[in-house]
């Protein structure tokens, strides 16, 4: 007993120095590209609510020129981050645009480290093993793409999140029925599925497994649960999703069909082994390349291991069943909730294949199958317990892993997104985007700032905006001559300084506003690990 309530300590004291991490860290990130279309789309709901409902919020002081719901580009984005958030900003007049991206900042780390205790609770309850829990949540939180983007990224980060709680309130339920269970499964994957739609697959797997489950009751009985599934889960998904108001079925459809295939009418490509591609036809293996070359190395053996394990033991059992007895999918509860989280990763993977949806920006759009591939590292460490040394040895190299994806953490600080593995940083150079968030933006213009003798008048020559940086506040109290006199791509005549990441929406060599003019000479770097993320010239 002693040695539990010690353990449960030993949890709860990594738990909470993981929070005060990031609450000290989260004001390091920089706005990123994406936040201010997405702060927008909060405004865009709230500003549909108040006409809805006759409420007459004024919201002019914080977005000028508001677009309607129904017309904006934005219309099919998930509102259960990015409206309450507006909502807190409209309720608290805060109109210091820096405060702004702060709470988001902090708001995007809270609900992933909420996050992140229903996943440590998934694999305590599964294995009944805190320290299994606690080694899965080091392996999420130190994995560098994941820390990084969960302060700023609030599609991805937050739809893992929101996905990772309901998978856990959907596993309860299969494991025991309730309406508590019930009630809290089918809100939590509307949410998911509200930040994007592909979650509308986990109620759905969640129907299929509690038929084959209970079908040993009367068919009535199970045909009631999915009604009363699906009836809750579209409800709830109907009230927090205020597009879907005016016409709940046609929209709904509407934002499924742009999810799997979302239309590319900004005309930007994808820069791939050295070509730049049309997003929506990229070649079945992008996935597959970037989860292998920005999962670190250990933690992505072990992670194909476990898969290969458990895929040899079951497919021996599946291929013996004969389909002219009942159809027993499996033979346990244990393999039952294996083959549920087998599933989880496997489906959207094999829909993106299939349906050709449109990637870009590495794997971030399924980020959210990454906490179920952890969970078969301990399938095969199970396998091995009996074996004390080689159980032992399994443990040390992922702690040591673990330990290395720390040191990177804090060196690269606040950069962790240009993270690749050691394999994979022999092939990036000038093959594939790194800093596409441009988090590393603020880093270099900070240097900039502090060692310039004037004002830097500064332009850009990749696809990227400065203009971000006004909201940053740490940038902004950096230095007291802070200014920004030109950040667009066409002011390099004008320009003392010309700041480029490297990432572009076309080929550089033939677009003449990426090209770094002669009379132009290096003068800072910044590289993360070996990697070349941005560099500033300057006029000779």
């Amino acid at each position: 007993m002693n040695k539990i309530i010690k353990n449960e300590y030993y949890i709860v004291f990594s738990f909470i120095i993981y929070f005060i991490l990031g609450w000290c860290i989260y004001s390091d990130y920089v706005v990123t590209p994406d936040e201010p279309l997405h702060r927008i789309n909060g405004f865009i709901s709230l500003k549909y609510i108040s006409n809805f409902f006759n409420l007459n919020f004024d919201l002019s002081s914080y977005v000028e020129n508001i677009p309607d719901l129904h017309t904006d580009w934005r219309k099919t984005y998930g509102t259960a981050f990015d409206l309450p958030l507006s909502y807190i900003e409209y309720l608290f007049k805060i109109d210091d645009k820096s405060d702004v991206f702060l709470l988001r900042h902090f708001s995007n780390f809270f609900l992933f480290f909420v996050s992140c205790i229903f996943f440590y609770r998934i694999i305590n309850k599964k294995f009944n093993n805190s320290f299994y829990g606690l080694i899965g949540f080091l392996i999420l939180i130190s994995t560098p793409r994941i820390f990084s983007q969960s302060f700023y990224n609030s599609k991805d980060i937050i739809f893992l999140s929101f996905f990772v709680i309901g998978l856990y309130y959907s596993i309860k339920l299969l494991n025991k029925f309730s309406y508590k269970n019930i009630l809290l499964s089918l809100f939590f994957c509307a949410l998911a599925t509200n930040i994007r739609i592909l979650g509308i697959y986990l109620p759905i797997l969640v129907c299929f497994f509690y038929y084959f489950k209970e079908k040993q009751f009367k068919s009535l009985t199970n045909f009631k649960f999915i009604i009363l599934y699906f009836f809750g889960y579209f409800l709830c998904l109907y009230v927090i999703w205020p597009y879907l108001w005016s016409d709940p079925i046609n929209n709904f459809f509407y934002a499924f069909s742009e999810s799997m295939n979302y239309p590319s009418w900004w005309k930007f490509k994808v820069l791939y082994f050295g070509n730049y591609i049309d997003p929506e036809n990229l070649p079945w293996h992008y996935f597959f390349f970037w989860f292998f070359a920005t999962t670190p190395i250990f933690i992505l053996f072990f992670i194909i291991s476990g898969l290969i394990y458990f895929l040899k033991k079951y497919l021996k059992y599946f291929i013996s069943i004969d389909l002219n007895k009942d159809i027993i999918l499996w033979r346990s509860q244990e393999e039952m909730f294996f083959l549920f989280i087998f599933l989880i990763f496997f489906i959207p993977i094999f829909m993106v294949i299939v349906l050709n949806s449109t990637l870009y920006n590495g794997w971030r759009h399924l980020y959210f199958i990454y906490p179920s591939l952890i969970i078969f590292i301990f399938y095969l460490i199970n396998f091995f317990q009996k074996n004390k040394k080689i159980y032992n040895l399994l443990f040390f190299t992922i702690l040591i892993q673990v330990f290395f994806n720390f040191i990177f953490i804090y060196k690269s600080h606040p950069v962790q997104n240009v993270y690749f593995n050691f394999f994979a940083k022999k092939i990036i150079k000038n093959n594939f985007p790194i800093d596409y968030w441009g988090a590393g933006n603020g880093k270099s213009i900070m240097y900039l700032i502090d060692n310039s003798q004037y004002v830097p008048i500064i332009s850009t020559s990749s696809y990227t905006n400065l203009n971000n940086l006004r909201y940053d506040k740490k940038i902004l109290s950096y230095n007291s001559k802070y200014s920004f006199v030109g950040t667009s791509k066409y002011l390099k005549k004008d320009s003392n300084y010309i700041f480029t990441n490297y990432f572009y929406h076309s080929n550089p060599n033939n677009e003449s506003k990426y090209i770094i003019p002669k009379e132009f000479t290096s003068y800072y770097k910044l590289v993360i690990d070996g990697i070349l993320v941005n560099e500033i010239f300057i006029k000779k």
